[in-house]
């Protein structure tokens, strides 16, 4: 194997390690919330006009908007809320999620295998990266996110397999005072990564995120700290055993855009940058693709390019089963 695909190799499983789960359904298996849940998101509304609020129905229509009132009448509680179509008066009984704009998109922890340095918080999830790596990820408080991966690759021995943990602490966020709604967050982790059982890489890493209404972009720099200088890497028949270089104290980047698309509620437009090594930049990726994403589910589909050329699919699904 060529110098410049051992390094691809090492980003992508250390993105992989950060990676913080993907995936999609129809809307009928999105996230609901109880009448008590809804009742307690009202009591929070904020009825400023830039707030923006997501609102899903039971039929699965969904209302993006300012809320402008709450009332009841013998009918019910109902709240107004002014939409791209007008205004609408929705009953609590025709809502099956109702939250911030922001809250709804549960992904923003991630693009699609770099992190961001947002926390996953309550957006503890399930999921399956290129069809072959089961991980799992759950955030404590709004300062600590964690996640947890192993292959699952037919053909190959259980000690050859790939294991993943990874720690990411969010540092600081606040408004950015640049974009309307933006925010910025700054974090900070370590992940352990095993290329068989017998081959060890730590990596220290530290991301800043941007965001705006629709729109974040990520920058991350990381730096492998433990580990051997070379690797002899197996994966039974799989592929034939080979061996690649990697010093500690490499240094490797990333950037990453995560953009919903206009007149879309649960479409993004996904775009990653990276490199294992600063110095070697035959091997920098890129990868584009596309998000489909509801309150539960969402699904991550696009090509990864390398110099080479090697072109690679790449898709990605995750669950977010607890509700908000």
């Amino acid at each position: 194997m060529s110098l410049r695909r051992t390094i691809i190799l090492i980003a992508l499983v250390f993105a992989f390690g950060c990676t913080y789960g993907v995936s999609a359904q129809d809307t009928s298996q999105d996230t609901s919330m109880t009448t008590s849940q809804i009742h307690d998101v009202l009591e929070r509304i904020d009825m400023d006009d830039d707030v923006i609020y997501y609102i899903r129905l039971t039929s699965g229509d969904i209302l993006t908007g300012p809320i402008r009132e709450i009332s009841s009448d013998s009918s019910g509680t109902s709240l107004r809320i002014y939409s791209q179509i007008g205004k609408a008066r929705v009953y609590i009984r025709e809502i099956k999620y109702v939250g911030t704009y922001t809250a709804a998109y549960r992904q923003k922890h991630r693009t699609y295998i770099m992190p961001t340095a947002a926390p996953i918080g309550k957006d503890h999830f399930i999921g399956v990266w290129e069809l072959a790596f089961l991980y799992a990820g759950a955030g404590i408080s709004d300062f600590l996110s964690i996640t947890a991966g192993r292959s699952v690759i037919p053909s190959v021995p259980g000690d050859q397999q790939v294991n993943v943990v990874n720690i990411k602490a969010t540092l600081h966020q606040a408004p950015n005072g640049l974009l309307e709604e933006g925010m910025q967050y700054y974090a900070a982790g370590v992940n352990g990564t095993w290329l068989n059982d017998v081959n060890f890489l730590g990596h220290l890493y530290a991301v800043a995120t941007f965001t705006g209404r629709r729109t974040s972009v990520s920058t991350m720099l990381f730096a492998k700290i433990v580990g051997k200088d070379d690797y002899i890497v197996s994966a039974g028949t799989l592929f034939n055993q080979f061996r690649f270089p990697y010093a500690n104290g490499a240094i490797g980047v990333g950037l990453s855009l995560d953009s919903r698309m206009e007149h879309f509620h649960d479409m993004h437009f996904l775009a990653e940058v990276w490199t294992a090594d600063i110095t070697r930049p035959a091997g920098t990726a890129l990868f584009v693709g596309v998000r489909i994403n509801n309150t539960s589910f969402s699904s991550d589909f696009g090509i990864t390019v390398a110099n080479g050329p090697l072109i690679l699919p790449t898709v990605s699904v995750a669950w977010t089963p607890f509700k908000y």
